[in-house]
């Protein structure tokens, strides 16, 4: 996998010597290494490179409070 559509606050999922655990990413560590919090408890690993790294889930943007056509109550008040 490629590191470039890894960002800080995704989601991956990891291999380490046969070991899979899922981790949280929190930026790009030494020699182009992954610096990972891992999820589950008992995993010491803190660094992934891409081959370790088997799945990823991007994390979502912001998510808009109301949609652009719905009306406020001010607005409504107003007529």
């Amino acid at each position: 996998m490629r590191l470039r559509a890894i960002h800080p606050g995704d989601v991956v999922k990891v291999n380490k010597r046969g070991r899979l655990f899922h981790a949280h990413v929190r930026g790009i560590g030494p020699a182009d290494q992954l610096a990972i919090e891992p999820i589950e408890r008992g995993i010491s690993y803190r660094h992934a490179t891409a081959r370790e790294v088997i799945d990823h889930w991007a994390r979502g943007g912001p998510r808009e409070r109301q949609p652009p056509e719905q009306y406020t109550i001010d607005h409504l008040l107003d007529s």
